[in-house]
C-alpha cells in the first residue's frame, strides 16, 4: 500500500487539505461522552445486594458459620447475620466467622448475610 503525501509549498494551500468534521461526527462523539459518564456515576451511587449463604451450627447459642471459600474474602465484622428470622451481628473467634443467638437450640441452621456494594468497588478491587 502507498502512503499518500501531502506536499505544502505555501500557507495557503494548507486549507486544501483540511477536514471538515461534520455535526454527526460531534454528536456521536457527544452521546458517547454522555453514556461513559452515565456509567461512571452510575457505578459510584448505585448499590448492588450480595447475599451469602451457608450452614450454622449452634452451640449454646454461639453460631459457627460455614462459608465457601470464594465467599470468605466478601465477610467483615458488623455485618447482619439472619438465622430463622432473627438477626446478630458478624464477628470473628481465632478468624472464624461466628455470630451469637440468644433463644436457639443446639443444631444446624442455614443462615444469610446480606450486604450492599457499590458496582465502582468490583471495579478498584475493595
Amino acid at each position: 500500500m502507498k502512503k499518500n503525501k501531502i506536499s505544502v509549498s505555501n500557507p495557503d494551500e494548507l486549507n486544501k487539505h483540511l477536514q471538515h468534521t461534520s455535526p454527526f461526527t460531534w454528536i456521536s462523539l457527544g452521546l458517547v461522552a454522555a453514556a461513559l459518564l452515565g456509567f461512571f456515576a452510575w457505578s459510584f451511587i448505585y448499590k448492588i445486594k450480595i447475599k451469602i449463604a451457608g450452614t450454622a451450627t449452634v452451640f449454646n447459642g454461639e453460631a459457627s458459620l460455614t462459608v465457601r471459600d470464594s465467599d470468605v474474602g466478601k465477610l467483615a465484622a458488623n455485618q447482619l447475620v439472619t438465622i430463622n428470622d432473627k438477626e446478630s451481628l458478624l464477628t470473628f473467634s481465632d478468624n472464624k466467622p461466628v455470630a451469637h443467638f440468644d433463644g436457639l437450640e443446639n443444631g444446624e441452621y442455614t443462615f444469610t448475610i446480606v450486604f450492599e456494594k457499590r458496582p465502582v468497588d468490583f471495579l478498584l478491587g475493595k
